[in-house]
């Protein structure tokens, strides 16, 4: 079962929110200067606390597979578990209190509530979930390596490897797939190639950048493990003389 793992390296890599981040130790002086990079969290936020959402329309298209729905159950967990911490964050370096953080993902995740998904494009949106917390896991990342506040950055060092782990698990739900059907492949990588980052839903701009050369790499190495050619080689296979 895929299950089994995922569950084994979830609880192997917890961290209580409350005795792993040493929110007294926040150093304010330091994060009042962080201002730009506080408003690129709050988008984050939303984004996060929108999972409890999201990961529940794609389990409706997969109540039969108890493996997807198993994993989506840990990430929704883990997801608003971010929410929670970095509204906490906010809330602790004057950005923004947490119970406005609360209304701001109430109000995002209703102007997600006209949006459908359609079950036969299950594979697309499993493949967009995949690349969504992979990039999730590079932003995160990146973030950490700009703060210069010490207890954000170990936050988000945490954050990163969640995601990593989602982003591992769904790659799995997805060659689970491919391996019962080959064909799955092919819709993985037009899924890839056509990407959209599923926190468009709930904020105008994703929190992965377009230009993320690190991401970028890392989901074509991530689709090229599943479908045995990455996107952009396919691209390039599709431009005449592109070889």
């Amino acid at each position: 079962m895929i299950y089994e793992t995922h569950l084994r390296a979830t609880e192997e890599n917890a961290w209580p929110l409350d005795t792993t981040i040493a929110w007294d130790a926040i150093d304010l002086d330091v994060a009042r200067g962080e201002h730009e990079l506080h408003r690129s969290l709050h988008d984050a936020a939303l984004i996060e606390g929108y999972l409890p959402v999201y990961a529940a329309r794609l389990m409706q298209m997969l109540w039969d597979d108890v493996d997807a729905t198993a994993v989506l159950s840990m990430e929704l967990y883990e997801g608003l578990k971010h929410f929670t911490a970095l509204a906490r964050y906010l809330d602790r370096v004057g950005y923004q209190r947490e119970d406005a953080s609360e209304a701001a993902l109430v109000a995002a995740r209703e102007r997600a509530l006209a949006i459908t998904y359609d079950e036969s494009a299950l594979i697309a949106h499993l493949t967009n979930f995949m690349c969504s917390e992979l990039f999730a896991a590079y932003y995160f990342l990146r973030l950490s390596r700009r703060t210069n506040e010490p207890v954000l950055r170990a936050l988000l060092g945490y954050m990163s490897r969640d995601e990593f782990r989602h982003s591992a698990s769904a790659g799995d739900v997805l060659k689970k797939r491919i391996d019962r059907d080959p064909a799955v492949a092919a819709q993985v990588l037009a899924a890839a190639e056509q990407f959209r980052h599923y926190g468009r839903d709930v904020v105008d701009v994703p929190v992965a950048e377009e230009n993320d050369f690190e991401a970028i790499m890392a989901v074509n190495r991530r689709i090229r493990l599943l479908c045995g050619l990455a996107p952009t080689e396919h691209l390039k296979e599709s431009i005449p003389g592109g070889d």
